[in-house]
């Protein structure tokens, strides 16, 4: 048995549900593309403070990290092949512990629980195979998650999958339910085909999608996408917020109405580690500490993002549920939280329940408010009324 074969057939033993192989050549034409998003405003660049002092713009520095990004050799210089692998994650729901009533926030499929650690894991035990087989000659690197590498292309190109016209990677068994994870290494594999596959003229994801992020097929417009708005801390377009509904993070729209995801039988097993679950009740977030968001969600990837994105996130979906018990708490952040992006968010929220003591509180706010942003936010509030 060739050391391809054993490794696919040990993939296959780790609960790896698609393991192929592809070169370590780099993807030009990927990064052509990435840069004309960003170009176009697409992809936002982050601000740099210092920009008169910066010998390069921020468009320039982006270009080096791209270029970084779409060039596998950029992880491992004398990589000669890449495994790249998929994990589906679509699971059984629980029920819920929460109280009848109680309003709660969505979760994204996929953060449900820590797949990528999973996923690492099987990889590492992938990569000790080659090392026990090649007598540690060569070296291996396994990445998944936000790395600094394209997976998607990566997957695309050794036959994992096809890209659906919402940019995200299909399987023929798992759908687009898949994380994805790859090891580059030093030794020379078997190379497998791309799947000769599209979507034909489907075009369900960019007409479903509530804020119309997917601008033309395989292109997405990150500043309308909630599932990137959700992980940032950013103010929330007005016409977005109505659309937001419940949403605590992220957004699989695009994923759920696609004729490929149908009938596709969610797996009976509970990962452990880093699982929350795919509703969370919203009011205990409102109060929570640093510390007590830090080991509530512990090893779970939402545990990379600031407690003020998911306290903003809360009381847009409180505002959108419209449940009269949210009112006092949601008042109680217009009055008390530190941080001017989520009282506006808030103040918005109130606006969006109405009632008396909602209009009261907003009244109050506008008084004593220091923020000029803040301020605005109230005022479009009270006109809700």
């Amino acid at each position: 048995m060739t050391l391809t074969s054993k490794i696919k057939t040990l993939g296959e033993e780790l609960g790896l549900d698609i393991i192929r192989i592809t070169h370590t050549q780099s993807f030009p034409e990927v990064e052509k593309r990435i840069m004309e998003s960003i170009y176009k405003g697409y992809i936002p660049l982050p601000t740099l403070e210092h920009q008169k002092k910066d010998l390069l713009s921020p468009v320039l520095k982006s270009f080096s990290k791209v270029k970084k990004r779409c060039d596998p050799l950029s992880i491992l210089k004398k990589g000669k092949s890449v495994i790249s692998v998929a994990l589906g994650y679509l699971i059984e729901e629980e029920e819920g512990k929460w109280i009848k009533d109680e309003p709660v926030g969505r979760i994204a499929k996929y953060n449900a629980a820590n797949f990528y650690y999973e996923i690492v894991l099987r990889l590492n035990k992938i990569i000790n195979l080659i090392n026990q087989e090649t007598a540690f000659q060569y070296k291996s690197k396994s990445k998944s998650c936000y790395v600094p590498l394209v997976e998607k292309p990566l997957a695309q190109r050794a036959g994992v999958g096809w890209y659906g016209k919402n940019g995200i990677i299909l399987t023929e068994r798992y759908g687009s339910w898949v994380v994805l994870g790859e090891i580059i290494t030093e030794v020379e594999l078997e190379i497998d085909s791309p799947l000769n596959k599209d979507c034909g003229d489907c075009r369900v994801c960019i007409d479903s999608c509530p804020t119309q992020a997917i601008v033309a097929p395989y292109l997405i417009d990150r500043n309308r996408c909630l599932q990137y708005i959700s992980e940032r801390l950013m103010k929330v377009p007005l016409e977005f917020r109505d659309k937001w509904g419940d949403i605590l993070y992220g957004c699989t729209i695009c994923q759920e109405v696609c004729p490929r995801n149908k009938g596709i039988i969610p797996k009976k097993f509970k990962p452990t580690y880093g699982y929350i679950g795919l509703k969370i009740p919203l009011l205990p977030l409102l109060n929570f500490s640093e510390e007590q968001f830090r080991k509530y969600f512990a090893h779970n990837q939402i545990a990379m993002r600031s407690r003020e994105v998911i306290k903003r996130n809360a009381v847009i979906a409180l505002g959108n549920l419209g449940n009269p018990s949210s009112i006092i708490p949601l008042i109680k952040v217009l009055e008390e939280e530190e941080n001017p992006l989520v009282r506006s968010h808030a103040a918005w929220a109130l606006g969006k329940i109405g009632g008396k003591k909602s209009r009261t509180a907003l009244e109050k706010a506008l008084k004593n408010e220091f923020n000029q942003e803040v301020k605005v936010e109230i005022i479009n509030a009270l006109k809700m009324f």
